[in-house]
């Protein structure tokens, strides 16, 4: 059911292309004509923009009708948690789906349950062992990066009245026994974090230029995202050598593009590249354009999927080379609403210094302004005490009222693109200051 979406889906992008090519034919014409002087009505428009309106709509129904199927199944299974979930009021609180092997393929994200109670970090893994294996080998990572310094009294030797057996033992014990070694917070290092913009200015599915929208989001974050630094391509496709360079150089990767990036790093390649360095993946792909559209049929329908990873072998390839999380695409989509989510959430996690989980949710889930408490910005007269803090106040979970989840009447597929695998916690470190030339 959900591959036949994506058929539907596909059909719907190849329209949307064919439409902005109309609409592009159509501003030439009216210049060519306007210099010449000739006034003439544009015939065709306006059906061509009815009809992509009914082919948009019956996916979004296909995909809403899913997403009901899918909840149906797993609603009898989430319900006895509720319960256990009402009593959460942290809202630092995360959440990992482990789901089946087989459900792993579907928008599980746009289930009901993002808004479970205060819960705000959420996102799914392969399994249990792949996700406490990220956290882990990242601790593992950073004590290598920091070790503890050694005593001068004591020094770093062993003494020489231990048998050779015993402290082999020993050592064995320590890799063996990750009992004793601290699971420390995931931090992001905002001081190598690289990006790839890659648009098709030609023939584009959309009216937003993804240069200048993550461009504008880069300058508008710039006290925290100065120090990132990434390539910008216009028709054509980064090498294969260059995105190898970025992905094991950098801490954070970013990638907002035409086509796949999987068709753009074979996966021989990127199964053997060490990506523990980098523990944030983004990956915006599968925008539909003109180009794509041309490259599929000259390899020709299902010659031209050959090599493309789906997203949950690229999450998986991800994690073998030490992915701590990744953000990958589910779908084909539009260059606009795809830059748009992108920017947004990057403006969410960077500008209110939210975890990657939580800057997702508030991207997915926006609060109405209408609604939303304002909160006093009288600033603190100089030497004054600043206001002590609220005391905390006890609630009783028993008088909280029951969780109730239904499905919307209306799901934006959009919003549910972008797929996490890991650890939802992530958050941002501090940036350094930029050191210029005296």
């Amino acid at each position: 059911m959900y591959e036949a979406y994506q058929i539907a889906r596909h059909r719907a992008m190849i329209k949307l292309v064919h439409f902005y090519k109309h609409k592009n034919q159509v501003a030439d014409r009216k210049v060519l004509l306007d210099q010449l002087g000739v006034s003439r009505e544009e015939v065709g428009s306006e059906n061509f923009a009815s009809v992509l309106e009914e082919e948009v709509s019956k996916c979004d129904a296909f995909y809403h009708r899913i997403i009901s199927t899918l909840w149906e199944y797993l609603e009898p299974a989430v319900s006895p948690f509720l319960a256990d979930f009402k009593g959460i009021l942290d809202p630092e609180c995360s959440v990992v789906l482990l789901a089946d092997i087989v459900l792993q393929e579907l928008p599980l994200e746009a289930l009901p349950l993002g808004k479970i109670g205060q819960v705000r970090n959420l996102t799914r893994d392969l399994s249990l062992q792949t996700f406490h294996h990220r956290i882990l080998s990242y601790a593992v990572t950073k004590q290598l990066e920091n070790p503890v310094p050694v005593d001068p009294k004591k020094g770093a030797k062993t003494p020489v009245s231990s048998a050779r057996g015993e402290r082999s033992k020993k050592t064995l014990e320590k890799r063996v026994l990750p009992d004793k070694l601290p699971l420390l917070p995931t931090v992001l290092d905002p001081n190598n974090v690289k990006y790839i913009i890659n648009s098709d200015t030609v023939l584009s599915c959309g009216d937003l230029s993804m240069s200048d929208e993550i461009g504008e989001v880069l300058k508008e974050t710039a006290t925290k995202t100065g120090r990132w630094s990434g390539t910008v391509l216009s028709d054509s496709q980064c090498s294969t050598v260059e995105l190898q360079e970025l992905l094991t150089t950098c801490s954070g990767f970013v990638y907002c593009g035409i086509g796949s990036l999987s068709s753009l790093l074979p996966s021989d390649l990127l199964s053997c590249l060490d990506l523990k360095s980098c523990t944030l993946h983004v990956v915006c792909d599968k925008v539909v354009s003109g180009q794509t559209l041309k490259l599929e049929t000259r390899k020709g329908g299902k010659e031209s999927r050959e090599g493309v990873l789906t997203p949950l072998q690229l999450a998986g390839l991800l994690y073998l080379g030490g992915s701590v999380l990744s953000l990958v695409s589910l779908h084909e989509c539009s260059s606009d609403k795809n830059v748009t989510f992108l920017g947004t959430l990057l403006k969410n996690l960077v500008e209110k210094d939210l975890s990657v989980g939580s800057a997702l949710h508030l991207t997915r889930y926006p609060p109405d302004p209408a609604t939303t408490p304002t909160e006093p910005t009288t600033p603190v007269p100089k030497g004054k005490a600043k206001p002590a803090k609220a005391k905390e106040v006890t609630v009783n979970v028993d008088e909280l009222p029951d969780i109730i989840l239904k499905m919307p009447e209306a799901v934006d597929c959009d919003l549910y693109n972008l797929a996490s695998f890991g650890v939802p916690h992530l958050t941002m470190g501090e940036m350094q200051p930029v050191t210029g030339k005296k």
